[in-house]
C-alpha cells in the first residue's frame, strides 16, 4: 500500500507593511512538484484583506529582538479565523471554503494514481453512445478508405 503525502492546507494571514490589515492566503505543505527533489510550500493569495482579526494572547507566534510579541489568530472549533466585523467573518468563511476545496483536491490526487485515472477515463468513454459517435464521425467530411483491390483489378479472385 502506498504512503499518502499528507498535504495539509491551511488559511494564513500576512501583515501588510504600510497598513493595519492582513492579507488572507492559502498555504499547502508538503506538495510534491515534478522536477523538484524536496517537497514545496505552495501559497495561493485570495486577493482579500481583513482588519478586525481577534488575536489569541495565550499563543505567541514570535518574539522580536526588542521584546515585542506577535500572536496567532484565534480560531473557531472548525478552524476558521475569528474576526470582529461581519465582512471580515465572511471573508474568512470564503477562505475556509477555498481551503476545503484545495484539501479535497490534494486528497484525491493522493488516493488515485495515474493508472486509476486512466481506467476511470476509459470507463467514462465506455459510457458514451457508440452509435452516436459513429454517426458523428461518418458525418464529418473525412476521406473514406478506398477498397485496396479496386486498383488491382476486379478483386481477390485474380490472385
Amino acid at each position: 500500500m502506498k504512503q499518502l503525502a499528507k498535504t495539509k492546507v491551511t488559511v494564513r494571514l500576512r501583515k501588510a507593511e504600510d497598513r493595519k490589515e492582513w492579507y488572507v492566503y492559502i498555504e499547502s505543505y508538503p506538495v510534491e512538484v515534478s522536477g523538484k527533489k524536496t517537497p514545496q510550500r505552495i501559497r495561493e493569495y485570495l486577493n482579500r484583506a481583513v482588519t478586525t482579526v481577534e488575536w489569541d494572547k495565550k499563543r505567541t507566534a514570535r518574539t522580536d529582538a526588542d521584546g515585542t510579541k506577535s500572536y496567532k489568530p484565534r480560531r473557531t472549533d472548525n478552524g476558521v479565523i475569528m474576526c470582529r466585523s461581519e465582512s471580515d467573518r465572511e471573508i474568512m468563511l470564503y477562505a475556509d471554503g477555498v481551503r476545503k476545496i484545495r484539501q479535497k483536491e490534494y486528497d484525491n490526487t493522493d488516493l488515485y494514481s495515474d493508472a486509476d485515472n486512466l481506467l476511470a477515463e476509459q470507463k467514462e468513454k465506455g459510457k458514451e453512445d457508440f452509435i452516436k459517435y459513429i454517426s458523428a464521425v461518418a458525418s464529418k467530411d473525412t476521406p473514406v478508405v478506398q477498397n485496396p483491390f479496386r486498383s488491382i483489378g476486379s478483386g481477390p479472385e485474380n490472385f
